[in-house]
């Protein structure tokens, strides 16, 4: 018997499978980059915690540029002081992070809303920027 090792490469490292593994990432991480930026035509930001519906700063038809103030939420925080659990309600501002237009409004004033569920707002965004 032989104690020569088996390899299943030909080569003497695995390092050209490193390299390839490296360029598939990449190129799948571009792929969908670009499928977002040119292929998704709109955005639905619905609520990304449990709280109620406070104001929204825009209407439909309007265009937006990022940082512009969209609509602001209610919402419970908790934290540990001392042992003890305190709630406190805090009013927390959403805004844009992309330009657009405004589709649609659908979030009432005093909703009360359900993280990931309801829509607040659909947002066109720019054809080339990401969402």
């Amino acid at each position: 018997m032989s104690d020569k090792k088996k390899s299943l490469t030909v080569f003497k490292t695995d390092r050209h499978e490193d390299v390839a593994a490296i360029v598939a990432s990449a190129l799948i991480v571009v792929i969908v980059l670009a499928y977002m930026a040119f292929v998704i035509p709109s955005v639905q930001l619905n609520a990304q915690q449990d709280g109620k519906l406070v104001e929204v700063f825009v209407a439909e038809g309007a265009t937006v540029k990022k940082g512009d103030k969209l609509y602001s939420l209610e919402v419970v925080k908790k934290k540990w002081v001392n042992n003890v659990m305190e709630e406190k309600n805090v009013i927390q501002e959403f805004t844009s992070k992309a330009n657009g237009t405004v589709l649609k409004v659908a979030g009432k004033i005093g909703e009360k809303m359900k993280k990931d569920k309801g829509l607040i707002v659909q947002l066109a965004h720019e054809r080339g920027t990401l969402p």
